[in-house]
């Protein structure tokens, strides 16, 4: 109950930063690449806006509810539920005439999990690593300037962190986040903290710049993060990076461990040496793939 619980606030925390004043949720903005308007297909970029939406409102939602969040017109909102409806990506109740997912919209994260080699070949270790550690494993990867959750196993104790594969985090507030930005080139990590929204998700969130550089040159220092509390209300985690091809960071692998049971300090000296290992080793058969 405990962790369903704090999941909960995290999110609600973390959402509040982008609601309307109707309380929705606006989806997550990412930077573009150069586009070339030859090729470039705006109806396409609508139709996924209104699929983010939905990301960032799980929940029924009218049409004008909907046209308020993703900030499109009404007339542009309309045609892109109907032909997502059409498709089968969403769902319509003609008696609160609300829009919701449906089944179909879980394909396209299923077929990536599926592509995703690294999912299959380090799931062994993950393995290995909760069965040593008896407590909640997982591997993710950064999406933007948020880590996004692709594999996990779940501790067996009541308290194990409620999260979800596909939930998402910012980066700078996790273990796993800090692991993969202290392992980037300079550039590229000022670049996603200067896209980050630097809130405080608990009270013990870092959320000075200075400070948080600091803690990833710690974290290079000494090959693996730990955050207290700072995501996640009651959740220690300590992660180590896993490199791939050309020995650059591609994921970062974490052990999840409750306030109730442990102390950031025997996090470090009894599972952040797990976490390393079970890294390195995944990182020697992440590195035979190269990805895109």
């Amino acid at each position: 109950m405990y962790n369903r619980i704090s999941q909960g606030l995290a999110v609600t925390m973390l959402d509040n930063k982008n609601k309307s004043r109707s309380g929705l949720n606006s989806p997550a903005s990412f930077a573009k690449p150069d586009i070339d308007d030859r090729l470039y297909l705006g109806t396409i970029e609508k139709g996924l806006l209104i699929l983010d939406t939905f990301c960032a409102n799980p929940r029924p939602m009218t049409l004008a509810e909907v046209s308020e969040a993703s900030g499109l017109n009404k007339s542009a909102t309309q045609r892109v539920l109907y032909t997502l409806r059409a498709l089968r990506y969403l769902a319509h109740s003609e008696t609160t005439r609300q829009y919701s997912l449906a089944a179909r919209a879980m394909d396209i994260g299923n077929a990536y999990l599926r592509s995703n080699p690294i999912v299959e070949a380090t799931f062994p270790y993950l393995l290995e690593a909760n069965k040593r550690s008896q407590e909640t494993v997982n591997l993710t990867e950064l999406d933007g300037a948020d880590i996004i959750f692709i594999s996990r196993v779940p501790s067996r104790n009541v308290m194990s962190s409620y999260v979800t594969i596909g939930a998402r985090l910012p980066a700078f507030a996790t273990a796993p986040g800090r692991a993969i930005l202290a392992n980037l080139d300079p550039a590229t990590t000022n670049e996603i903290l200067k896209a980050s929204n630097l809130i405080a998700i608990s009270p013990h969130t870092i959320t000075n710049r200075q400070k948080l550089l600091k803690e990833l040159e710690r974290v290079r220092q000494k090959g693996f993060a730990l955050a207290n509390q700072e995501a996640m209300p009651g959740d220690i985690s300590t992660a180590a990076p896993v490199f791939g091809y050309d020995n650059k960071v591609v994921a970062a692998v974490n052990i999840a461990a409750s306030t109730a049971n442990w102390t950031p300090e025997r996090v470090e000296a009894e599972l952040s040496p797990i976490t390393v290992e079970i890294a390195r080793q995944m990182s020697k058969v992440v590195s035979q793939y190269r990805r895109a």
